[in-house]
This record gives structure tokens, sequence and C-alpha cells, in this order.
């Protein structure tokens, strides 16, 4: 036969807040069990398995909210006399000692919109009744000067559910954030917060919870400015469920962020020799982002900018650009300091944009297609009524650095690129008989290279393109290190 506390545990669903009982029950919705052939309540049971025997004349008060439920942290015992103590006044809340040196403080504050009363609950730490009393005092008056809560949905909401309201409702909608933005934070958390405290309430984070996460991104070698980007997430989402009565107190109301352990690499930008041979390299490399390239080291312009330059922002007169839009990749919008501004080039610079609008207008008429009103400068399609995407550019910049031999990746990545690129050129292996289609262009398909690699066919067919040009270039000895990159210009 199963032991009490066997018998009791098959009876208890704690899959939720309340750890409800659902063996008998009195007429009040408290459960009740028998011990050594006599009845008692299921709740003083819980308590005493947990922390021993009480005294007869000591009741279990059961939980505020709930009459089934046998949580002992949210069971009160009264005095062994059978009384409390005096009755505190009305408003000024409850503690009770859970253990020597903890208190559990309850205050009740107000109605939620179904009309059940809303209580608060906080655990402290006191070594005296004396300072439990102080802490409680303060408890009361930040419950009563505190926000109050519509619904019980919001007091036991996840942080998952909590900061997907947070970037949908108040981010997106009421603030107007770029999609991207939500995005990037919509990944941070998912990656690094969710794992960890996704299924938690958002009232049951405290301080060292964000200090441990922190601590791993910094473990992880995250910059500064990617451990910045997840604070600037949570601090206002914190903030934003205060303000809702979700929380009493930010866990990052005193957040020190742990100093970051990414090294950043040394950018050397190029000198003027060294942008010209770039620039003359990308004409005959990449012809079709040659001109953003020339425009961007003139100008400095941001690269969202230069794809979204508009023909009727061209002011040859004035000999200057008018800049107001910016490309994401998805939509154009405002610049990212959502300010127009006019920026002066000179005439050799206005002659060539003005010789790639005629191009275009060349390649248009030659399809028979008409350029639509206000067209791009920039643009893959036949009217120029798209934005060339800034992932496009980017790739193309790729393409050109890998050419020159100035390519920033990380030795990891080129060293497996390398090994691609060796499987390729080694010596044809035996052909299995029976095998049937084209033989491979290197000694071995992309696809069973990716499969050795662990990559895939389409990543193995761009690292053998990658691992040829860096060493061609290699070859040719011509390698000058500098930044080549959008930003460097």
């Amino acid at each position: 036969m199963a032991g009490l506390p066997e018998r009791f545990e098959s009876k208890v669903d704690r899959s939720g807040d309340h750890h409800v009982w659902l063996g008998s029950r009195l007429a009040d919705g408290s459960g009740q069990i028998r011990v050594n052939g006599r009845l008692t309540t299921a709740r003083r049971v819980a308590w005493e398995l947990e922390h021993g025997a009480l005294p007869p004349a000591a009741r279990v008060k059961a939980c505020p909210d709930e009459p089934a439920c046998v949580r002992v942290t949210h069971l009160t015992v009264t005095e062994a006399n059978g009384r409390s103590g005096r009755r505190a006044p009305r408003g000024s809340g409850s503690k009770l000692q859970v253990r020597p040196g903890v208190w559990k403080l309850t205050v009740a504050a107000g109605r939620y919109a179904d009309g059940s009363i809303r209580r608060e609950h906080r655990t402290v730490r006191a070594d005296t009744t004396a300072e439990a009393s102080e802490l409680q005092a303060g408890f009361v008056t930040e419950v009563r000067i505190g926000p109050v809560l519509k619904a019980k949905i919001d007091r036991d909401i996840t942080m998952d559910d909590g900061i997907e309201r947070f970037l949908t409702e108040y981010l997106a909608e009421e603030k107007g954030r770029a999609t991207g933005t939500i995005v990037e934070y919509r990944t941070a958390h998912n990656k690094w917060f969710s794992p960890e405290i996704g299924r938690r309430r958002v009232r049951d984070i405290d301080e060292a919870a964000i200090d441990h996460i922190f601590g791993k991104m910094r473990k992880a070698g995250l910059s500064g400015s990617r451990m910045n980007g997840a604070k600037n997430l949570y601090a206002p989402f914190f903030r934003w469920a205060k303000r809702r009565g979700i929380i009493r107190r930010s866990p990052m109301a005193e957040f020190e962020m742990p100093t970051s352990l990414y090294v950043e690499r040394p950018h050397v930008p190029p000198e003027v020799d060294q942008l010209s041979r770039y620039l003359r390299t990308a004409v005959e490399v990449a012809p079709d982002v040659a001109p953003l390239l020339t425009l961007g080291a003139v100008t400095g312009m941001r690269r969202g900018e230069l794809v979204s330059l508009r023909r009727s922002r061209l002011l040859p007169r004035l000999g200057q650009l008018r800049i107001d839009a910016a490309s994401d990749g998805k939509r154009v919008k405002t610049t990212k300091t959502r300010k127009e501004r006019d920026v002066a080039v000179d005439p050799a610079t206005m002659a060539m944009l003005q010789r790639h609008c005629e191009l275009m207008d060349e390649r248009a008429a030659l399809l028979g297609v008409p350029i639509v009103p206000d067209a791009f400068v920039f643009s893959r399609e036949v009217d120029c009524s798209k934005p060339v995407s800034p992932g496009y550019f980017t790739r193309r910049v790729a393409v050109l650095k890998e050419h020159l031999g100035i390519s920033n990746k990380r030795p990891e990545t080129s060293a497996l690129e390398d090994e691609a690129l060796r499987l390729y050129e080694r010596d044809p292996e035996v052909r299995p008989a029976g095998k049937t289609g084209p033989m491979p262009a290197g000694a071995i398909s992309f696809r069973e290279i990716g499969q050795r690699l662990g990559r895939s066919e389409r990543w193995a067919e761009l690292a053998v393109a990658s691992a040829k040009r860096r060493a061609a270039a290699t070859q040719r000895g011509e390698i000058d290190f500098f930044d080549g990159s959008i930003l460097a210009l």
C-alpha cells in the first residue's frame, strides 16, 4: 500500500500557479484526506509533509484565491492557541513568517474587473518582526499609489507573452517603430532570453535572472552594441510593465551592463590611391554597383540612403543631392535621423549620375518599357520603380572585396572555404559503376562537398567561388589590405 506522500501526490495537479487538490472536497471547496483513519484537511497534510507536524490546535488557513489549493507557499498557519493575533488595521496588509528570516507579505489592492479581490504578495527577508513590519508598510504604500491591474491574466502574464505584447501593441502600434527594429528585438529575445525566462511570469523576474543572461551574452563574446541593444529592449519593457501594474519594481532599475569581452578588429580606411584602385576594379568586377560605391565615397551617405535616391532629388544647378529617404530592403522610409538634408557633390560626380540615368533610360527604351514618374536613380527594375536592395548591394561589394583579397572574414570561415576548394580541385574520384548523370565540374559535386562539411549545396558553390577569388588575389600579389566596406567609404 502506498505511503501518505505518494497517496497525497497522486491527487494533486501541480501544472498551474495553484496546486489544486483533485480528491474529496468539503462544501467550501477545500480538500480533505483520510490519515490514520481520521479525516483532515488536505492543506494541513501538505504543510506537515513540507515542514513537519503541527500542534493539534494550530490551523492551516486556505489560499485566499483558490480553496482547493495545497501549494505550501499559498497557505498560512495561525498560532497554536487558535488565534492569529490582534487583527491588523484594515488596508495595512498581513505578514507571515514562512521560515526564520523569511516573511510573506500580502496586501489587498482593490478588485479585478470580474469582481474578485486583487491581492499582491511579496516574499522578503527580515531578521525581526519590527523589520518585517517596516517592509510591510512600504509594500502597502507601493501598492496603494501604483496602477491597478484590470484582469488576472495580466498578473500571470509570461515573459514571452509580455514581450510580444510590448513589441506589437506598444512599440509597433503606439510608437511606430520600424519593422526591422521589431524583428531585431524579437530575435534577441528568442535567442538569449526566452530559453531562460520565457515561460516565467513577468512579476517573478528578479535582478539575478537578468544578470545571469547578460553574463552569458558576455561570455559568448557579444559586442557592447549588441548587449546594449538587448538592454534597450528590456529596460523600457519593464517600465511598460510597471506602468500597467504587472510589476511593482523593475528588475533593471539598478542594472549595470557587464563589460563586453568582444575585441573589435582594427579597420584601416582606404587611402586615396587604394580607393582609386578599388573603384577602378569595381567597374570591371561589379559594374552594376560601381556608381553606388563612387557616390558613397564622395558623399559619405549611408547604404540605405544611397539605394533610395530618386531622380527628382538630383539638383544639378545647385550641385546638390537632397537626402530624405532610406530603404531597409522591404520598404522606403524616412532617414535614420528623420531629417531631410542637402549634400554637395562635385560636377564630375553629378555628371556621372546623369549619365547613369541616361543609360537606364536607354535600357528601358530598348525593352519598350516606360520609366515611372519620380524613378529611383539606382534600380534593377527596367522601369526603375524599385530601389536596389541593400542586401544585394552588400553581396556585390563582398565579391569585389574577395577579388581584391581584402575580405575581412573570420579565420575559421576562410579555412572552411579553402577546404571546400581543396575538395573541389583534388583528383577526381573513381565514378561508381552504374552511376548515371553528368560528371561534376570538380572532383566531386557541390552537394557532396556540402555534405562532407556539414553545409548546403548552395553554400559549397559560393564557398568554392570565394576561395578561388581569394587564391587568385594572393597569386597576383596585389593584396594591400584596407577596409573596403560600404561603411568605410
